[in-house]
């Protein structure tokens, strides 16, 4: 009983070990959550005990100001935000405080592993995440698919991921499978992907989701094209809602569509590579109006596209970005302006010195609208481009683009997308079979 209670005075004690025989108390930070009690066959009167805990202890002072936690068992007062808060060495997760976790063992939340270790939550290759040291800089963890770029049509597996997008919203990643065609959705910290979209796809390409939480999904076939729309609660519909054009190119409907951005207003906007051009169409209309290219004419100038693939609309500065593949550039437009290009990366030719792209395909802005990510597909690489420089670094993949399946290669990158905090890079990587993960913003952990 004495062990007990002095277990019960200290906050960072979960469980209790008592020895009749040495008359030995030990306290210890953990509970059963995180380990297992073993008898000891040498210790017959080894007595243990362990702190029960419920979401009923926290209920009336989580997230409160710190008279609600004054000389608490369950939760300190936070100097940083004045409010009750999680003792050290635990997390939040499932309204309790819940015991950190050690290296190897299996976790699904950001903070559920020791940081006072530098251990984080990290996908690991038999499909699940566990604890384990931040990865280095330019090392590769597969979060989609196998790791050794093995080929499967299940849940576990990816064949030819090309588009991507992860949710600034919920931090979901978006996958589009191109070469048995479907959408996949891969939720945080879970390597097993739930299929969206199947029935009836032959070209899937892109995928893109809003602030209500709608998917839409561009389809690429050839002489057709349509746009798939999942809103949030209602079944799937098609847009425009004839979904396909002439043989042709026209703002009336979509040709051989690839890329997909919508606004929040609802505006969607698309690229159709074989037509030139981005396209922009209003909620509820019945022709769509150009945004930037010349409608059937390729070109190399600021007006002009040639083969336009993923986008990245910039909604706060009204910009949007486009990966002009054939021009090997990066062009930036500004929404409602007069269709002129800016260049903001590359456009000095294709090739693989650090100020060139070869068939660049995929685009991703920062948040503050100064840094591009570009997959420089045919180099096998993504790199890093800052707004104003004259050359790019490389982030991903080989410098002199080398293609390989290790982890620290790529095979022909289709897309990139970063996490809600900015501190990931997820890379489709299509000849592998796999979405590659990369830490680009190193954790300091306190």
């Amino acid at each position: 009983m004495y062990c007990s209670a002095e277990c019960n005075k200290r906050i960072t004690c979960r469980t209790f070990d008592f020895d009749a025989d040495s008359l030995q108390c030990r306290l210890w930070e953990m509970d059963t959550t995180t380990g297992s009690i073993v008898a000891s066959p040498s210790k017959p009167r080894s007595s243990v005990g362990s702190v029960q805990f419920s979401p009923s202890n926290y209920v009336n002072s989580h997230n409160q100001s710190c008279n609600h936690c004054d000389q608490s068992r369950y939760e300190i007062c936070n100097v940083n935000t004045s409010t009750c808060q999680c003792p050290p060495f635990t997390y939040w997760n499932n309204g309790m405080c819940m015991t950190q976790l050690f290296q190897g063992q299996v976790c699904s939340h950001a903070f559920a592993c020791r940081t006072d270790l530098n251990l984080s939550c990290q996908p690991s290759c038999d499909f699940t995440y566990r604890c384990s040291a931040s990865p280095v800089v330019g090392i590769g963890q597969t979060v989609a698919g196998f790791c050794n770029g093995s080929t499967d049509a299940g849940t576990l597996g990816l064949m030819g991921p090309w588009g991507i997008y992860v949710s600034p919203f919920d931090g979901i990643l978006y996958v589009s499978n191109y070469d048995v065609p479907r959408f996949q959705s891969f939720s945080p910290f879970s390597r097993i992907g739930s299929t969206i979209l199947s029935n009836g796809l032959s070209a899937p390409e892109d995928i893109f989701v809003d602030s209500s939480h709608n998917i839409y999904m561009s389809e690429y076939t050839i002489n057709q094209g349509i746009l798939y729309i999942q809103r949030a609660g209602m079944n799937l519909t098609s847009f425009p809602p004839i979904g396909r054009s002439n043989v042709n190119c026209s703002l009336t409907g979509l040709y051989e569509v690839i890329g997909v951005v919508a606004d929040q207003s609802g505006n969607i906007y698309a690229s159709l590579p074989t037509c030139y051009i981005i396209v922009k169409w209003a909620p509820n209309s019945t022709t769509g109006i150009l945004v930037a290219g010349n409608l059937g004419h390729s070109g190399t100038n600021s007006n002009s596209l040639d083969w336009p693939r993923f986008m990245h609309l910039d909604e706060v500065r009204g910009a949007l970005y486009v990966a002009d593949s054939d021009n090997n550039r990066i062009q930036k437009f500004i929404i409602g302006g007069n269709g002129t290009g800016i260049t903001v990366a590359g456009g000095n030719g294709q090739g693989s010195h650090l100020n060139q792209f070869s068939i660049p395909t995929g685009v991703w802005v920062t948040r503050n609208g100064q840094t591009l990510y570009i997959a420089d597909s045919g180099n096998n690489r993504v790199m890093r481009w800052n707004i104003g420089d004259t050359q790019g670094s490389v982030v991903a993949g080989s410098a002199s683009g080398v293609a390989g399946s290790t982890n620290k290669l790529l095979s022909y990158p289709g897309d990139v997308a970063l996490d809600p905090t900015e501190t990931y890079l997820y890379v489709s990587d299509y000849y592998n079979n796999r979405v590659q993960r990369l830490i680009i913003r190193i954790i300091f952990f306190r």
